[in-house]
């Protein structure tokens, strides 16, 4: 039995090419993965009032969606968090008496991760946007839930059984050789490990942080500062991308170029 994967639309994350019950729904969790040591990693951090965060923070996402490596599905979401976070430093600093500065790195003048991660999850309390978006924008604090799909009479361990499966992603970074990489992560949780281990061709390896999870593909992009911090400009390139034959990538990367953010963050940013 053979599974493809239809993210377009709100129907069932999953097809199956077989005549069983289909049944999907949404379910929120986040498998914490962790982040790295930023003192371990000897950061050189910079801060910015917030305003000037959100000046850069959108020249920086409008270069990762006109570059070539826009396409790429980790810096195509990674965008999508910069725009979700520039949304929530608009409305967590009305009062220009009352504001808080925005970290950066020096190395790739891009804002710091772990506070991006963090003002994502504080985006989706304030302004409660559908589960699907919560979870890819929950995915960059761990491993978030964005779908489940039931059904029966799954032949992966010889005899028919039924399976439950959660279509999990994550988003990661690292900081090396003077370039930020950005790494996405789509993966099948399941109690079932005869079918993680058999069901999947082409591509698939294990999560290191979950050991029911089998990762089915993977997009991985770099970011470069090029020039003086502060007055530079970025170059980007696309170091990897590979995925199950299972996996419907192209259906992926159209599913979240439908995703948007609440209102428009260019219109807030002209009525400054």
């Amino acid at each position: 039995m053979k599974i493809k994967i239809n993210w377009v639309g709100r129907g069932p994350l999953w097809t199956i090419e077989k005549e069983t019950r289909k049944e999907s729904d949404t379910e929120l969790e986040v498998l914490l993965a962790g982040h790295p040591n930023l003192a371990a990693q000897n950061y050189q951090i910079n801060t910015f009032d917030p305003f000037e965060a959100v000046r850069r923070i959108g020249f920086i996402r409008k270069e990762i969606s006109a570059s070539r490596a826009g396409f790429s599905l980790a810096p195509k979401a990674y965008a999508f968090a910069l725009n979700a976070q520039i949304k929530i430093l608009l409305a967590l600093n009305q009062n220009p008496n009352l504001t808080s500065r925005v970290y950066f790195d020096d190395v790739s003048g891009l804002p710091s991760f772990s506070n991006m991660a963090a003002d994502l999850i504080s985006y989706c309390g304030r302004f409660e946007p559908e589960p699907i978006l919560k979870a890819v924008l929950d995915s960059f604090s761990g491993w978030a839930v964005l779908g489940v799909q039931k059904f029966e009479g799954c032949r992966c361990s010889g005899e028919p059984v039924n399976l439950e499966l959660k279509m999990r992603v994550h988003h990661s970074h690292e900081i090396k050789d003077g370039k930020f990489f950005i790494e996405q992560l789509l993966g099948i949780e399941s109690e079932n490990k005869e079918h993680l281990e058999r069901h999947y061709n082409k591509f698939s390896q294990k999560s290191k942080t979950g050991e029911n999870i089998v990762i089915v593909a993977v997009s991985k992009a770099s970011i470069k500062l090029v020039g003086e911090y502060g007055d530079g400009w970025h170059e980007f390139a696309v170091e990897e991308e590979k995925h199950s034959d299972e996996i419907d990538i192209n259906a992926w990367r159209l599913f979240l170029d439908r995703l948007s953010v609440k209102d428009s963050v260019e219109a807030e940013m002209a009525s400054e």
